[in-house]
């Protein structure tokens, strides 16, 4: 009894610092509106301009393979977790998601039957 009421105890307190190390994540999802050399302005989902400090410990991901910081571009979709930095008071990116939005290709010309 005391043994399995150990073991519950000891996955609650790891469920609980797990859940801690993350708590102070944010997520922030838009599109890049400008790039200045180690931040992006990002308009989120309600119009809001957001700055985002880009670290050397942040990390880039497109279709879930490693990616580039050269690979982010203005007008880029992009999904970023963030920390709020609290010496600079800016948040700054631990992981950023390139979106990968495939544009639709033109659908090849047909002839209709009666067309000559």
């Amino acid at each position: 009894m005391f043994k399995r009421l150990f073991l519950q105890f000891a996955a609650l307190a790891i469920f609980a610092a797990s859940g801690d190390a993350q708590g102070n994540q944010t997520r922030i999802m838009g599109t890049i509106a400008a790039i200045e050399g180690d931040h992006i302005q990002i308009k989120d989902q309600a119009g809001k301009q957001v700055i985002v400090m880009l670290e050397k410990n942040t990390k880039y991901f497109r279709s879930e393979k490693p990616a580039t910081k050269a690979e982010l571009k203005v007008g880029t979709r992009v999904t970023v977790d963030v920390r709020m930095d609290e010496k600079m008071k800016m948040y700054a990116a631990s992981e950023v998601v390139i979106s990968v939005i495939e544009t639709a290709k033109p659908a090849p010309k047909t002839e209709s039957p009666g067309a000559r």
